[in-house]
């Protein structure tokens, strides 16, 4: 089971951040759409859950801090490691996005 450790709470009017650290590696699939090859190992670091109120409900977005490059997107591998460290599952959000060293992701 990978560890998160509350860092830190960030309140707002309609949204709340909550900043987890945390320590582990993620092993790549290989079967992302640009180019991460299999058994790339991804040191991820931090782990942020931002809640957004809006008209029409709630959106869970996820950002996590790790050692790579952006290509990570879409890849099996990884969404299936933060989905479980989190516990729940998540998704990359949309590609132009993703930053070398911050996945963006959400809640499905």
């Amino acid at each position: 089971m990978k560890k998160l450790v509350l860092n830190n709470v960030e309140k707002d009017d309609d949204r709340v951040l909550m900043r987890f650290d945390c320590d582990f590696t993620v092993t790549t699939a290989g079967d992302g759409h640009w180019g991460c090859e299999a058994g790339r190992k991804v040191r991820v670091s931090t782990i942020d859950l931002i809640s957004q109120a809006y008209w029409k409900g709630v959106d869970l977005q996820v950002r996590v801090g790790h050692d790579s490059d952006w290509d990570i997107y879409t890849d099996t591998g990884f969404v299936k490691a933060i989905s479980e460290a989190v516990g729940f599952k998540v998704c990359f959000t949309e590609q132009g996005m993703q930053e070398d060293e911050l996945a963006s992701m959400e809640a499905v």
